[in-house]
């Protein structure tokens, strides 16, 4: 009978430290789920800044802001939780029903030029070279509110487009 009590007290310590363990290991696995929709968004962000290069090369390099420190307000992107829309938000936008809603809206794909060569977006080049930011969450949840980008996680990349 000792035995039987003993054996349910160290099953019930085990279970209370497995069960302590799961919300964290849940919002671990939802991070890392978020993580790696921001990770495929690369392809996903030149595809449309392709997109919007056809239209005019020259006219899309000129709306990227060139980088500074801190970064804000780059050439604006946005995308759903699960990465499988993006559009511009302000430049050469998709028509309104395309749109993303603003309270779908859960990353932000954000662009940059370089300032210094060689990387440094020339007329001439047949190349933009673009800093790129992932951040998330964008949207409080089920709403249209921004969060502060001190309160985002975010990734970063470089991609380039050609003429």
């Amino acid at each position: 009978m000792v035995e039987v009590a003993i054996a349910v007290g160290i099953f019930a310590v085990a279970m209370t430290g497995v069960l302590a363990l799961l919300p964290a290991l849940a919002g671990q696995s939802a991070e890392t789920a978020d993580q790696m929709v921001a990770l495929r968004l690369t392809g996903s962000a030149k595809i449309e800044l392709e997109r919007l290069a056809a239209a005019d090369f020259a006219a899309l390099a000129a709306a990227v802001p060139v980088m500074t420190a801190p970064l804000h307000d780059g050439l604006a992107l946005v995308a759903v939780r699960d990465g499988v829309r993006l559009h511009s938000i302000a430049y050469l936008p998709p028509p309104e029903a395309e749109r993303i809603p603003a309270g779908d809206r859960y990353f932000l794909v954000e662009a940059w030029r370089f300032d210094h060569p060689p990387l440094a977006y020339d007329a001439a080049s047949p190349w933009l070279a673009l800093a790129v930011r992932v951040s998330w969450p964008y949207a409080i949840r089920g709403g249209a509110a921004v969060a502060p980008p001190e309160a985002r996680r975010h990734v970063m990349f470089t991609i380039a487009l050609n003429r």
